[in-house]
């Protein structure tokens, strides 16, 4: 009787198919973020909270950065306070993640919006850049 055991891995170690696994993840990453940034050709900014829209800081055809205020909502805070839920009115003001040229301004003052539905602001990021 042989104590050859036999393994059904075409390398001797384990180390090769690991070391492609990586290697195939690697390019999935790199094919993806260059889908992102050289062809998705614009962005919807989407609310982040349920709330009311309070001002647009921002008009079709403006061009803007990362970092610059785009709108405001007025959102309800809640929290635990002294086993008691209190709500609080707060207006909360949002940036942009990405630059590029607004498109489209489809939100306006005194919409009611809600969390992930419709786009307030279409945007064309610059390409290059992820959105």
């Amino acid at each position: 009787m042989s104590d050859n055991k036999k393994s059904l891995t075409v390398f001797k170690t384990d180390r090769h198919e690991d070391f492609a696994a990586i290697i195939g993840s690697a390019l999935i990453v790199v094919v993806v973020l260059t889908y992102m940034a050289f062809v998705v050709p614009s962005v919807s900014i989407k609310p982040q909270q349920d709330g009311k829209l309070m001002e647009i800081f921002v008009k079709e055809g403006a061009e803007i950065k990362a970092g610059d205020k785009i709108f405001s909502l007025e959102v309800v805070k809640k929290k635990w306070v002294k086993n008691v839920m209190e709500e609080k009115v707060a207006i909360q003001e949002f940036t942009s993640k990405a630059g590029g040229k607004v498109l489209k301004v489809a939100g306006k003052p005194g919409d009611k919006v809600k969390k992930d539905k419709g786009a307030i602001i279409v945007l064309e990021h610059i390409k290059g850049t992820l959105p």
